[in-house]
């Protein structure tokens, strides 16, 4: 399955995330602070990042900020938890570039639900990426030919 990182200072909270996403087949690493999972994100990449707000010494806002920042991870896709319920937090995890937002307390599968949803769209996007950059491909090759063929035949040029 997929590759994720979860991000929480509660060490319960954590450990459910971790038992509930294993339970669903991923491998799951753990961090209990904003920096722990800065270093882990330096050192290996994740398809997904479950990411606690409150937490002390680094929030999440900060850490999403910080991820962001980061040119080799600045498009992995990112799931907000927190506990705490206002439109306008919400509003500043989306401007920080998270995918969905979780609510705290949720059911286990409320989590897999949300996960399985932010994999699909990366995944998604991953395949429209492709498509895109097999178009550009096809295109820039159509191009080479045609000026293949104008080298080639320098005669036809004048003629038209």
């Amino acid at each position: 399955m997929a590759t994720i990182l979860v991000v929480d200072d509660d060490p319960d909270i954590r450990d459910l995330i971790q038992e509930i996403l294993e339970g669903a087949g991923h491998d799951v690493t753990v961090a209990a602070e904003g920096q722990e999972a800065l270093n882990k994100l330096k050192r290996r990449p994740y398809e997904l990042i479950v990411l606690d707000i409150m937490m002390p010494t680094m929030n999440g806002y900060e850490v999403l900020e910080q991820i962001r920042a980061m040119p080799s991870r600045a498009s992995t896709p990112v799931i907000v938890v927190t506990a705490k319920h206002d439109p306008t937090g919400v509003m500043r995890e989306v401007k920080g570039g998270a995918i969905d937002h979780l609510a705290k307390p949720f059911l286990p599968e409320e989590l897999e639900e949300v996960v399985a949803r932010a994999l699909e769209a990366s995944q998604e996007s991953v395949d429209e990426r492709r498509r895109v950059l097999q178009t550009e491909a096809e295109i820039y090759g159509s191009m080479g030919d045609l000026v293949d063929d104008v080298r080639s035949n320098p005669d036809d040029k004048k003629k038209r």
